[in-house]
């Protein structure tokens, strides 16, 4: 014999063995296989079968419809809460305008601000009353120096008190 039909003949024997070492492996993958696949099968089934008596017992434990009911009376009561909360609050802001309103009139009146500063751009668009705005210049520093006299006798007053009671 040759040296290639030694070959030749290694090769169909190794092969011959690998075809029944791959043959026995899928009869023992099948046999193995099919035990598995009906266990799954079943605990599939079981599985979905506790899940479904688990949802049935959860919704009869847990009664819906009686925590809505107990639920509305409350819900219609923090309703009921908001509105009076919202009708109180836009009184409230009603009042506090009604309050600040003066007092903002009288310091824009005090400052010289507010509407008499909305006719000062309008003067400067006017040639004439453009030497009117000088002399409305001269009268600021005027108000400004009646303020400190204001001051001046704020702060004279709690001496006067605290010499009445020694």
């Amino acid at each position: 014999m040759s040296i290639t039909s030694d070959i030749r003949s290694y090769a169909d024997k190794a092969q011959a063995q690998l075809n029944d070492v791959t043959g026995q492996a899928n009869e023992l993958v099948g046999k193995l296989t099919a035990p598995v696949k009906d266990n799954v099968s079943d605990l599939r089934e079981k599985a979905t079968e506790a899940v479904s008596d688990l949802r049935a017992q959860a919704e009869k434990a847990i009664n819906l419809d009686a925590i809505k009911s107990a639920v509305e009376p409350y819900l219609s009561q923090v309703k009921g809460y908001q509105s009076n909360v919202t009708e109180r609050a836009e009184a409230l802001l009603e009042t506090v305008k009604k309050t600040v309103e003066p007092v903002v009139s009288r310091v824009r009146t005090l400052t010289g601000r507010g509407a008499k500063s909305v006719a000062k751009p309008a003067a400067k668009h006017a040639p004439v009353k453009a030497a009117a705005k000088p002399t409305a210049t001269k009268a600021a520093p005027a108000k400004a120096a009646a303020k400190p006299a204001a001051k001046a006798t704020a702060r004279k007053a709690p001496v006067k008190r605290a010499a009445r009671k020694a």
